[in-house]
């Protein structure tokens, strides 16, 4: 018994253990089939655990038969819960061998005689645990209730802290899903400087042979060494460490120098607010963003501030470092012109000077990634 409670504790922690823990309870009350279970609209194959499971019953069960599992779970709702009850008792004998659900899913396999208890309800859903015997088994007997009846409380706690873990999980799993549709690289830094997790857009930068920051042995590394001082001392600091200087940096630009390589911005922020007592934070967020190209400069500012495509192509010059008269020879289009496009794009844009422009077009590439 020992070892079935620990069973369903491990399973409450990790849904992929779940099913042996229904095992070993089977086990523990000889019977020929146990499952864990919901009952609620939309029923679906997720909310049940049962041993010995065939999929073709399973499908059955949520198909074609599930508003005869639904009428059973309207006859539950008389059980109060942390009660425990004879299947016989509850439907009434007759009646459950007359259902289709007895005829065309129960008896196929081997279900002849259970017992259950009902664990917790919502408004729309309610937990229980049944376990069954077959045809040729003695029936469940008063020693077999009373010791379902002593671990109902146990099934009841687990039951609840299998729903809150999956919460969370699902939680976690949704905010790492949108963390992947954001272009900006994401980092997640320990205290130790491990990293713990990175999303799509940092694996990809990351992943790069030239890149400026790589991953070594579950490090962020920089490729060159005074890059690496500076990234060491900016992340010391925006753990609490002050530099030579007595300043915290949350912030770092890497030049590249190579034509082929962007140069990349670094900011660092506590992934958790400061902690009571100005402790410093257990881990750290790092956003990279690599300086924008002249391409997706020119798309994105053609999107965001509605720039004409000439407006655009002027634009995305200027914010790769040519100057205005560099920009009209490139594009092959008088002085004059330029000037107008220009004149323009401030309009559009907000800016008055050419430096403010610059930094805005630079930091303007959307930050979501199109459908996967």
């Amino acid at each position: 018994m020992i070892a079935t409670v620990d069973s369903l504790l491990e399973g409450a922690l990790d849904h992929a253990r779940m099913p042996a823990a229904v095992e070993q309870l089977r086990q523990l009350f000889d019977g020929s089939k146990a499952c864990l279970a919901s009952l609620g609209p939309g029923l679906s194959p997720a909310d049940a655990v049962s041993t010995n499971s065939d999929e073709a019953m399973q499908r059955r069960c949520y198909t074609d038969l599930s508003d005869e599992f639904l009428r059973f779970g309207d006859a539950l709702r008389a059980v109060p819960v942390g009660t425990v009850y004879r299947d016989g008792d509850l439907f009434g004998l007759e009646a459950l061998r007359a259902s289709r659900g007895w005829r065309e899913w129960m008896a196929p396999q081997d279900m002849y005689g259970g017992i259950g208890c009902r664990l917790s309800e919502s408004r729309t859903r309610q937990w229980f645990f049944d376990v069954q015997r077959g045809q040729r088994q003695e029936p469940f007997g008063p020693s077999d209730v009373a010791l379902l009846q002593r671990l109902t409380p146990l099934l009841r706690r687990v039951s609840m802290l299998s729903r809150e873990v999956g919460q969370l999980r699902l939680q976690r799993d949704e905010a790492r899903s949108a963390l992947d549709m954001v272009t900006l690289a994401i980092i997640l830094v320990e205290r130790d400087g491990r990293v713990v997790y990175v999303n799509r857009s940092a694996d990809d930068l990351l992943s790069g042979p030239d890149g400026l920051l790589s991953l070594r042995l579950s490090r962020l590394v920089a490729r060159h060494p005074g890059d690496q001082r500076d990234l060491k001392r900016l992340l010391e600091g925006a753990f609490g460490a002050r530099d030579e200087f007595g300043e915290q940096r949350s912030s770092l630009i890497l030049r590249s120098d190579r034509e082929e390589t962007q140069s990349l911005s670094i900011c660092v922020v506590p992934a958790s607010p400061r902690r009571a007592g100005g402790r410093p934070p257990e881990r750290l967020l790092v956003a990279l963003k690599p300086l924008g190209q002249v391409d997706e400069i020119a798309a994105s500012s053609r999107q965001l501030f509605h720039l004409t495509d000439g407006e655009a192509r002027i634009a995305s010059a200027l914010a790769g470092g040519l100057s205005l008269a560099q920009a009209a020879a490139l594009h092959g289009v008088r002085i004059s012109t330029a000037r107008t496009h220009l004149a323009r794009i401030f309009q559009k844009t907000d800016t008055r000077q050419q430096s403010q422009l610059v930094a805005l077009l630079q930091g303007a590439v959307p930050p979501l990634r199109g459908p996967l």
